[in-house]
């Protein structure tokens, strides 16, 4: 196990004319402390300078002005994806600071790509089947917001960055909102590398306990089965056992069943709000590790480091294998039928696993004078627990040919290109017979949840209508890579869809109303002509008595079932097409 810290002193000569600009900076994580976000920038820009195989690309802008960068690693210098020798490779793709008070991933990465270009302890060897991307500090606005106070119940660094970003977003919400311009450049990072293998680099904040690290692999309920089979039969258990050799023993994220990890740990759902959830609809596949908060800064970084090495070394090895298992899932997702939207935990299956935890207490507080529930250090107990990490299935669809999008909902519309959507659209104004959803009943948050009020407890109906479309209105076929994407996206039900996070919002205003006193006649006559809505109408009085003492309610009745109620109300706008051979497409 590597117990010294990495020292580097970069020279970064600039010349100008006659301006030259020299910047120093050294990794100093075992002395507790992280570079600056210029320190951080400064040190890639000297080894894209230095080395050929390196490569520092800016992409877009975050929510500060500044761009988002990515750090490339190819040992042929071609720092395309699409180029024949790397297009042959597995992409690894390394994400840092998007809680940018968890530091520990910007070192390990500096580490990392240091080892690599300068084959410290035989890594570039592991370039030989592998392109390394890095992404240095994804949440710039929360790493140039530095104080010693940000994280109360973290061990260290001396000083680090904010939770959220530069808009007070909490950027690891944002993956399928995009409601960030962090999000925005990452999709094209993203869309452009297509990266086999994605990590994000995070620490927690929760339980004790006596392991430096933790990982949360993507949910494999949810990824297609050849990747779920090869994630978890291969890749996972030679990851534990590569980074038990390293001396940092590796347990899952300790996400404790019913308040204790000694009844079992979950395995957590990263929903595609989440860096790993969205990503992994890709196919990817994706990991989250979670350096814990309490153990020495160096440690965590070191751990984070020996993870980074330990992936890259698995993938480099078996590159034909992951190529092999995500080709066959990219093939299979575009003529996927059945989706599942939720998913609830299954603790009829379990793994068992050991773990090794301090017993709980229970003291006095000495500030509220209440009962505190605490860890006890000088208790270790191991023990065989259940490992619950199987999900199944609570709501599936099945998806239609394809969905049809009015172009007015250019949000949406604009975040599917950012996807890598394919889209047509109408080449004239026509009327089609479609499947609408309408939505029967949902909750909103009473709380701002990143940004916006999401819905939940969704619950709808589905008709079919015949509408009036539009030249220019979108169609989205589901026979693409992107598929799981659109359908958890586009599906009302879906847990991070669109409508869950307000962006079909408009659609449960009433607009057109009435006067009870013109209204009066127009119920009556409309009762009259109508006896099954007389006969109901008749039915519901008698039953209800609170409802024959209302006379709005009546009104009401009367007026939602009539021709002068609004379809329009609460009726999704995106609509399902069974077949699309008739659909003229510019």
């Amino acid at each position: 196990m590597i117990k010294k810290a990495l020292s580097i002193v970069f020279s970064l000569i600039l010349l100008q004319g006659t301006v030259s600009l020299t910047a120093q900076v050294s990794l100093d994580y075992m002395n507790n402390r992280t570079p600056s976000y210029s320190e951080v920038i400064s040190m890639y820009e000297y080894m894209a300078g230095k080395h050929e195989k390196a490569e520092l690309i800016t992409y877009g802008k975050t929510d500060t002005g500044k761009p988002l960068h990515l750090f490339v690693i190819s040992s042929n210098g071609d720092f395309s994806p699409q180029s024949p020798e790397n297009s042959s490779k597995r992409i690894i793709m390394i994400n840092n600071a998007i809680h940018a008070g968890e530091p520990n991933g910007v070192d390990a990465s500096l580490k990392f790509a240091d080892g690599i270009l300068n084959n410290r302890d035989n890594l570039a060897r592991h370039l030989d089947n592998t392109v390394i991307c890095i992404i240095p500090v994804y949440s710039i606005g929360g790493f140039l917001n530095r104080s010693p106070h940000h994280r109360a119940n973290q061990k260290g660094p001396e000083e680090q960055g904010f939770r959220a970003n530069a808009r007070n977003y909490d950027l690891n919400r944002d993956f399928i909102k995009m409601d960030t311009r962090n999000t925005r450049s990452f999709y094209e990072i993203f869309n452009k590398w297509q990266p086999d293998i994605f990590i994000d680099t995070h620490t927690t904040n929760g339980a004790d306990y006596p392991y430096v690290i933790t990982l949360i692999p993507t949910q494999q309920s949810k990824l297609h089965p050849a990747v779920a089979s090869y994630m978890e039969g291969e890749m996972n258990p030679e990851l534990y056992e590569m980074m038990e050799e390293t001396g940092y023993e590796m347990i899952p994220y300790v996400q404790s069943y019913r308040g204790d990890p000694r009844n079992g740990i979950v395995g957590f759902m990263d929903h595609p709000r989440y860096s790993s959830g969205y990503t992994s609809l890709f196919n990817t596949i994706s990991f989250m590790v979670e350096s814990h908060m309490l153990k020495p800064y160096h440690e965590r970084v070191l751990s984070t480091y020996h993870f980074l090495v330990s992936v890259t070394a698995f993938t480099g090895a078996n590159h034909n294998e992951i190529g092999r298992v995500r080709e066959k899932a990219g093939k299979e997702t575009k003529n996927k039928s059945t989706y599942t939207l939720r998913w609830q935990l299954d603790t009829t299956r379990y793994d068992t696993i050991t773990f090794r935890g301090y017993e709980t207490g229970s003291r006095t507080s000495d500030v509220t004078g209440q009962q505190l529930r605490y860890y006890d250090r000088e208790k270790p107990y191991t023990k065989q627990i259940p490992y619950f990490k199987h999900y199944k299935p609570l709501r599936q669809v099945k998806a239609p040919a394809a969905y049809l999008i009015p172009q007015g909902w250019d949000e949406v519309v604009n975040r599917l290109k950012a996807a890598n959507v394919e889209m047509k659209r109408l080449a004239r104004d026509t009327t089609l017979k479609v499947g609408v959803y309408y939505i029967n009943d949902y909750t909103t948050s009473t709380r701002v949840i990143s940004g916006r009020y999401p819905h939940s407890d969704i619950e709808v109906s589905e008709e079919i209508q015949e509408i009036d479309y539009y030249k220019g209105d979108y169609i989205v076929k589901t026979n693409q890579p992107a598929n799981n994407y659109i359908v958890q996206t586009l599906e009302p039900q879906g847990a991070d869809s669109f409508f869950r996070w307000n962006f079909f919002d408009p659609i449960l205003n009433r607009i057109e109303y009435y006067s009870p006193v013109h209204f009066d006649s127009i119920a009556k006559q409309l009762l009259e002509n109508n006896p099954e809505l007389k006969e109901e109408f008749q039915r519901k009085r008698s039953l209800d008595e609170e409802f024959a003492k209302n006379a709005r309610a009546q009104y009401n009745f009367i007026y939602e079932n009539s021709p002068y109620f609004e379809k329009t109300y609460r009726r999704y706008p995106v609509a399902r097409i069974k077949q699309t051979g008739n659909i003229e497409m510019e």
